[in-house]
């Protein structure tokens, strides 16, 4: 019940995170104009860096609570979270430290990208967002606690409030005329109120509190392992989805404008990444009592392809519409001197798409502490991704960048990792992408011909784009009841219709 919860209110602050950066963005970018907007969101580049002195620990204690929670040991539960929150702590002022060594050189960094003024303002947002990043370290044992003990309302609840108000400030900080740097300074406001009541929750609501006496030097080993193994696949992802905008700024002459429509593509598939990994925080604690349970390999593949459908049929919808619309709607929605935008986002989604279905995995071997060739394989592929994109974008900035990205996430996030899923978790890949594609591809290829139709006869415009993209979502729905879904499924979607039912009636 506490998953399925989880699973609802993750969609739920899925849909309010897209909505809220939907209707905000464009409002930013005409607001701070091209070369302010791109600036901004350099620094968010850059400041991503810092959270990862994480150094996979985050992963760590909701694994370990979990773990320690399904076989009793409280004891060891809260020595674990003792060392977790000491480390944090010593977390945080590291982030200070560094923090502030970037802010000294950030304008030698980016001399050749961007102006003198563009550079002291990069320092100023560098400042306020390094301070976010220590607080969001400071705090994160609490942070990960909360979805150890599947307390998903609470943690889905807090970030859902949070959303709300942010989006309420950051209109208002704009329309006062604070731009960028009012937009910092109430992430940074919302940041502390949140992570706030998420100490006071840990400590009052659950009652757990951290021990630091009798912890052995072997537990802190075993911790380290496992945590330096994530925090390798962590330097991974976030080179994957931030070295092209710092390669462009530091190597590409009077670059703001560039990163201003690239950070609009990386905008639109930060959307659909939020699409495909909604739920997946909720499925650690199920993924360990699985692996604690003993599930053999035929277990863990029927795992992936029911968790994977259910993440690639709305992936392929989404994914389909933008293919057909996406130009449009990046005219529509940011300008239309944003429209390469569309290039960075299609290319970068196609990769997507598939990575984000088999997330699974990766929790699967997270748990069973099978993720060290996984870790260094992956971190191998993104130094080919660095040397692609540094030769590329001096043919092209704007589409060389993109096209060493999906080609180090084909590489590495779909053909390395199916090679690690099947010699770790036995997983039988055949039958994983046919029961993973079965039924749902037609339909997604139904819809696309339908919209490729319904372009080239209606007009554009903020309606005829909905009519379009409506037309397109009925097809393919019509055509996943009918043909697309599996019994299981089926069977889901009649008893969430039944229970919906039963409650309207009473």
């Amino acid at each position: 019940m506490n998953r399925r919860a989880g699973v609802v209110l993750s969609y739920v602050l899925m849909i309010l995170e897209i909505l809220s950066t939907l209707l905000l963005t464009p409002f930013i970018i005409r607001t701070l104009g091209r070369a302010e907007y791109g600036v901004f969101k350099l620094v968010t580049a850059v400041n991503a860096y810092l959270l990862l002195l994480d150094l996979g620990v985050g992963n760590a204690v909701t694994r370990y609570i979990a773990k320690y929670r399904t076989n009793g040991d409280a004891l060891s539960e809260r020595r674990f979270f003792g060392v977790s929150t000491v480390f944090y702590a010593a977390v945080a002022l590291l982030c200070v430290i560094i923090g502030a060594v970037l802010v000294l050189i950030f304008p030698a960094v980016f001399a050749k990208g961007l102006t003198a003024e563009e550079s002291a303002l990069g320092q100023k947002l560098l400042f306020i967002t390094m301070l976010n990043s220590a607080v969001t370290l400071g705090t994160a044992s609490s942070n990960n606690v909360i979805p150890a003990y599947e307390r998903f309302y609470v943690s889905r609840g807090a970030a859902i409030i949070q959303i709300i108000l942010r989006m309420g400030l950051t209109f208002a900080a704009l329309e006062l005329g604070f731009g960028s740097l009012g937009i910092v300074c109430v992430n940074l406001a919302m940041t502390v109120l949140c992570r706030a009541f998420y100490l006071l929750y840990v400590r009052y609501g659950i009652g757990l509190r951290p021990m630091f006496r009798g912890i052995k030097p072997s537990f802190i080993k075993e911790i380290i392992t496992y945590s330096s193994l994530i925090f390798v696949q962590m330097i991974a992802t976030q080179l994957n989805a931030t070295v092209d905008q710092v390669l462009i700024g530091s190597l590409v002459a009077a670059s703001s404008t560039i990163l201003a429509v690239y950070g609009v593509g990386a905008q639109v598939v930060q959307y659909f990444q939020s699409i495909g990994s909604a739920f997946t925080g909720v499925l650690m604690p199920g993924v360990v009592r699985l692996v604690e349970s003993g599930g053999d390999s035929k277990a863990i593949t029927r795992e992936m392809i029911r968790v994977g459908r259910m993440i690639f049929t709305a992936l392929l919808l989404i994914w389909a519409a933008f293919l057909v619309n996406g130009r449009e709607f990046i005219s529509l929605w940011a300008g239309e001197e944003y429209t390469g935008a569309y290039f960075v986002a299609i290319l970068l989604m196609s990769a997507y798409s598939l990575t984000l279905t088999q997330a699974v995995g990766s929790q699967m071997l997270w748990a069973k502490n099978e993720h060290k060739e996984q870790a260094f394989l992956k971190l191998a592929v993104v130094l080919l991704n660095i040397a692609l994109t540094v030769a590329l974008i001096l043919w092209r900035p704007l589409e060389g960048a993109a096209i060493g990205t999906f080609i180090s996430i084909a590489v590495g996030d779909i053909i390395v990792m199916n090679l690690i899923f099947r010699r770790k978790l036995g997983v039988r890949l055949g039958e994983y992408y046919s029961g993973l594609l079965r039924g749902i591809l037609p339909c997604g290829a139904a819809a696309a011909a339908i919209g490729f139709a319904a372009r080239l006869l209606l007009p554009e415009g903020w309606l005829w784009f909905v009519i379009k993209c409506a037309l397109m979502a009925a097809v393919y729905t019509g055509a996943m009841l009918l043909f697309g879904m599996n019994a299981y499924e089926k069977g889901l979607l009649a008893s969430i219709f039944n229970k919906l039912k039963r409650r309207g009636g009473k």
